[in-house]
């Protein structure tokens, strides 16, 4: 007796040999489970475009040599940027240890100035304390007639 399932299909071999076969119906539009067919209908399209376009570029000189050309554009404007980007970088830290080091000159100049400063301001006080008193005892003269 066939008994008629609507949207299934046989798995194996060993189920069409049993008493009671499954008929299924076949819905358009999808891929047959076929034990030849591994792949679907599309997976077969797309891998045959692919190769085709691979195979395309593979064999054409142009496309070839425009890819060469633009791997080779890339590399060096790669190479040109990071030259440029590492020289950059070097000077930056040149000129911030030169920074640095007139940083620290400043600071000690500043420090001596300070102190000459200071140096400078008790002198003038010692000066001014010296031109204020009297050290030498007044002498009177008197003119001789």
């Amino acid at each position: 007796m066939a008994d008629l399932v609507s949207g299934e299909a046989s798995e194996s071999d060993e189920e069409l040999q049993d008493k009671h076969k499954i008929f299924a119906a076949e819905v358009p539009g999808e891929a047959s489970e076929d034990e030849d067919d591994d792949e679907d209908i599309y997976e077969q399209r797309r891998s045959t475009q692919v190769n085709s376009m691979a195979s395309i570029y593979r064999n054409n000189l142009l496309q070839r040599k425009l890819i060469e050309n633009n791997i080779a554009i890339w590399r060096s404007l790669t190479a040109f940027t990071r030259s440029f980007v590492v020289s950059a970088s070097k000077q930056l830290v040149t000129t911030d240890q030169m920074l640095i080091k007139s940083q620290i000159n400043l600071q000690s100049a500043l420090t001596s100035l300070q102190q000459a400063q200071k140096n400078a301001q008790e002198l003038q006080s010692r000066v001014a304390s010296v031109m204020t008193s009297s050290f030498l005892p007044h002498i009177n003269i008197q003119k001789a007639i």
